[in-house]
């Protein structure tokens, strides 16, 4: 936009240098003094045409936004242009565990051989072996989880019984029990396996999603048939299950070869029923996406019944809403997918593989999309979605590294904060090049015009400096300041492909760049304020200021809304444009011989502030004729269904 801008200030600028010659020429006063005039007349209207103020209002803006606001709100922003894509987001995949729900796990029942609501009481040994020995998580001194929050969970469960009663902690029972082979838990498998040293043979530890360990073990159908229906029930209290397996096999066993035949016929040991209750802001957050035309889809690695409660919960699942596993997508073609997308707001045993193919037909269908995700498997997904968000404080640092954003509480309600200061962010710089385009136009349009009318430029190269300066100086950039307003999250997102410029912008800085220009034209030819000829140029100076001024605070307003609603916002602008002002009357009234001006009365100090409120009170009052239009459509509307 500021290339397209520059071409056209420069050929504007050249179209006035030559009009400028042809008069001087038709008048006979062609020579070097006269051209010079007019050839600097035209250098200094390519600097006033040129948004040179852009790339700074961009960078003060982000910069403001990012160090300030979002960080006061827990979101560490790594790459600036993602403040201001937040604001644009319509899909956000997120991770269940420490985004939507607290994240602090405990055991709230288990069963091992026999079901136990109460978990003051301990499990049985293998049980707890499995729980102390395959893990790769720690506890702290203050008992705070060190690695994943689930095998913290059951590590504390321990602890708090078992450990309690006999007086070993889970340190010690690592100790006494050599470990021969780990396979580490696997996203695909969803499972983790350690073959420990026991006497003359060796023990298999299984640890992982109840489908597994269960297909793993060797059980009857009745029983199999009791622990499933005990599954089941904690699944739809949004319970996370892990089941334990255990198996004696010969000391001398190759178990890297013979992996798959050491995982079966196993003898079960029982399950953890685990709860992460949902943070209590989530709710109101997630309705605050509604709102804001964002959807919100669970990409998670817990049980279809276990992800499809705490949808629930959330009220995601409505008439068109769906939960899948995972597995029910793979077989799709991209363009199957894509078409079910559109009603899926749930993927449950969600793998690494799925999260990044969703993420790419999301983007590759236009959508600007934002994932969550806070494991060293959730890197990819993070590096491809247009803004990949990582968990601070329970996030590998592969996946801070992958990222653009990091939620230093890693709470999904700091998410929409972000996209809510995203959106002022980008409508913060609708506001600067709204004003700042109107400048240019109304600039361009009167030099030219007065120079195709036969008159002589209406400004001195100074005066456009000053003009200039006000474009893209402190008044401008006070623009991009604007603080949210309350109905920032009512409105739909932006679009992919959607032009900074609107239509309405458009019209707005076509319609306004117009009427100034006329009425500043109008004053040149015609004098219709009748001000003595000596004070004329710096009436038409003084006017075009003051219409500028005056015209930033219609800018502040970008929709319907009266400017007056949110006036006292932006204290910083109010300053600004006071200030400004002042200089205005003091250059006019003492800086002449630089400005080349005359001082001018009171009276027609007030005339000319009375022309430059009427730019507001115009705006106000087409802005009131279209409100109550748009009402008399609604109402319409309304008895028409």
């Amino acid at each position: 936009m500021g290339k397209i801008i520059t071409i056209l200030g420069v050929v504007a600028a050249a179209i006035v240098f030559i009009a400028e010659i042809v008069s001087f020429a038709l008048h006979g006063a062609v020579d070097v003094t006269h051209v010079m005039e007019a050839f600097v007349t035209s250098i200094v209207l390519i600097v006033a045409a040129v948004p040179e103020g852009l790339p700074t209002i961009v960078a003060v803006s982000l910069s403001i936004n990012i160090i300030i606001k979002l960080s006061k709100n827990n979101a560490l922003v790594k790459k600036m242009v993602a403040s201001e894509t937040v604001g644009c987001i319509n899909i956000i995949c997120s991770d269940k565990t420490g985004t939507l729900t607290e994240n602090k796990m405990t055991v709230r029942a288990f069963y091992d051989g026999v079901w136990h609501e109460n978990t003051d009481n301990a499990a049985s040994e293998y049980f707890f072996k499995n729980v102390c020995v395959n893990s790769t998580a720690q506890l702290s001194e203050k008992g705070d989880f060190i690695g994943n929050p689930t095998e913290g969970a059951l590590l504390s469960f321990y602890e708090r019984t078992a450990g309690k009663e006999s007086g070993n902690d889970y340190r010690t029972v690592r100790r006494k029990n050599k470990i021969v082979k780990v396979f580490p838990f696997n996203s695909d498998l969803k499972h983790m396996t350690t073959v420990v040293r026991s006497g003359e043979s060796n023990t298999v530890l299984v640890k992982g999603s109840p489908e597994f360990v269960l297909n793993a073990s060797s059980l009857d159908e009745d029983k199999r048939a009791e622990i499933c229906a005990l599954i089941e029930e904690c699944q739809k209290k949004a319970m996370r299950i892990i089941a334990f397996a255990h198996k004696t096999i010969d000391k001398g066993t190759d178990v890297e070869e013979k992996h798959g035949e050491i995982e079966s016929d196993m003898t079960f040991d029982g399950f953890a029923a685990i709860s992460d209750p949902l943070r209590k802001e989530v709710y109101d957050a997630v309705k605050s996406c509604f709102k804001a035309g964002i959807s919100l889809k669970i990409l998670t690695g817990d049980n279809l019944i276990t992800a499809t409660a705490i949808a629930n919960e959330l009220e995601l699942l409505s008439d068109v809403g769906e939960a899948v596993e995972a597995s029910a997508l793979s077989e799709l073609s991209d363009e199957e997918l894509l078409n079910r997308l559109k009603t899926i707001r749930v993927i449950a045993r969600s793998t690494p593989a799925v999260k990044m193919r969703v993420v790419k037909l999301l983007k590759g269908a236009g959508n600007v999309v934002a994932v969550t995700g806070d494991g060293i498997n959730d890197a990819p997904a993070l590096k491809n979605a247009d803004v990949g968000i990582a968990m601070g404080i329970s996030g590998t640092e592969v996946s801070k590294e992958a990222s653009d954003v990091v939620l230093l509480d890693d709470s999904f309600a700091t998410i929409v904060k972000a996209v809510e200061w995203g959106r002022n962010i980008y409508e913060n710089f609708k506001r600067f090049i709204t004003f700042q385009l109107t400048v240019n136009l109304s600039s361009v349009i009167v030099v030219f015009m007065s120079i195709l009318l036969g008159f002589k430029a209406p400004f001195s190269a100074l005066q456009l400096l000053w003009i200039n300066l006000i474009m893209d100086g402190p008044p401008a950039l006070t623009l991009g300041l604007e603080p949210n307003y309350k109905d920032l999250m009512n409105r739909p997102p932006t679009k992919r492909d959607e032009s900074i410029i609107t239509k309405n912008m458009f019209i707005r800085i076509f319609v306004t760049g117009i009427l100034m220009s006329v009425v500043f034209l109008c004053q040149y030819a015609f004098n219709f304020l009748g001000v003595p000829p000596e004070q004329e140029l710096t009436v038409l100076f003084t006017m075009f200021v003051l219409f500028q001024l005056f015209n930033s605070f219609n800018c502040r307003e970008l929709h319907l809304e009266s400017i007056f609603k949110h006036l006292l916002k932006n204290k910083v602008m109010l300053i600004v444009v006071a200030i400004t002002f002042l200089l205005q009357v003091l250059i006019i009234q003492f800086a002449g011989a630089f400005f080349g001006t005359v001082p001018l009365s009171v009276e027609t100090w007030l005339i000319l502030v009375a022309m430059g409120l009427a730019v507001i009170a115009i705006s106000e009052i087409v802005k009131l004729i279209a409100r109550a239009a748009l009402k008399t459509k609604q109402k319409k509307q309304s008895l028409a269904q």
